[in-house]
């Protein structure tokens, strides 16, 4: 678990710092800027990190501890704009710290890695409505084209860990392949998603649905599915441990909105 933890933690600084660095590349130099490959490499090692967080944790507390990239992103875009932290956000840093600490005690075993055909087939047709709605939000000229693009990178995102379970314990066939080949299709596609929903509107916007969305999917299906278990006598601790570090994630992402400051600070 110790591993398993480290490299949630790294994976958190990775994506923590380089959320700052893609919300300033999309502002400054836009989505096809050369600048978005070195985002791209970043993501990619921070993706290896996140994988063994995976092999060895349960989802939810893999999911939680990548997710404290945002106290990563708060002290950073903090750092960038020259503004000190909020009473609420040092609150937020110490909710998430202390949700993770609980869920590390509280996390059992991890599940089984194995997909059967029918949740392959789920896990396609979940991607390709995914794909769909965010075109159609793309092209979407409405207020809520932002919001709809954000939520659907979460659900993007979300996909991804999930799919990401079939590498656990791998074998060349079917039931590891074709799960394994999404891997990638939903990482791009909350990517690009993101990505466009940063441009078209908020950071925060943009970003509370991917953390609320991108850490409740997985988590929910990694104990409904796969068996990730709970440590006897420790679900309601772990629950509200969870609930928490969610909670933290979304109010922190306000500390990531005042990057929308740095077009104004260019202009």
């Amino acid at each position: 678990m110790l591993l398993g933890l480290a490299a949630a933690l790294l994976a958190a600084a990775l994506f923590g710092v380089v959320a700052v660095v893609q919300a300033a590349v999309i502002r400054r130099r836009g989505l096809l800027s050369p600048m978005m490959l070195l985002v791209v490499g970043i993501y990619l090692a921070g993706w290896f990190l996140h994988y063994v967080a995976i092999a060895q944790l349960p989802l939810y507390l893999a999911q939680v501890g990548v997710g404290s990239s945002l106290v990563v992103t708060a002290l950073v875009a903090s750092s960038v704009m020259g503004e000190p932290l909020r009473p609420q956000h040092w609150v937020a840093v110490v909710a998430m710290a202390l949700g993770l600490g609980v869920l590390a005690v509280a996390a059992g075993s991890v599940g089984t890695s194995e997909f059967s055909t029918t949740t392959t087939v789920v896990l396609y047709v979940l991607l390709a409505a995914n794909a769909l709605l965010g075109w159609l939000a793309w092209r979407s000229r409405s207020n809520l084209g932002a919001v709809a693009l954000g939520v659907l990178a979460g659900t993007a995102y979300g996909g991804s860990p999930v799919a990401t379970r079939a590498l656990v314990h791998p074998a060349l066939d079917a039931h590891t392949i074709a799960p394994a080949l999404t891997i990638g299709l939903f990482g791009g596609l909350g990517f690009l998603l993101y990505s466009a929903a940063m441009k078209r509107g908020a950071v925060t916007a943009a970003t509370a649905p991917v953390v609320l969305l991108s850490t409740v999917i997985p988590a929910a299906v990694g104990l409904a599915a796969f068996g990730d278990d709970v440590r006897a006598g420790w679900w309601p601790p772990a629950v509200v441990a969870f609930a928490v570090s969610v909670a933290a994630g979304v109010v922190l992402c306000g500390v990531e909105a005042r990057l929308d400051l740095l077009e104004e600070q260019d202009a």
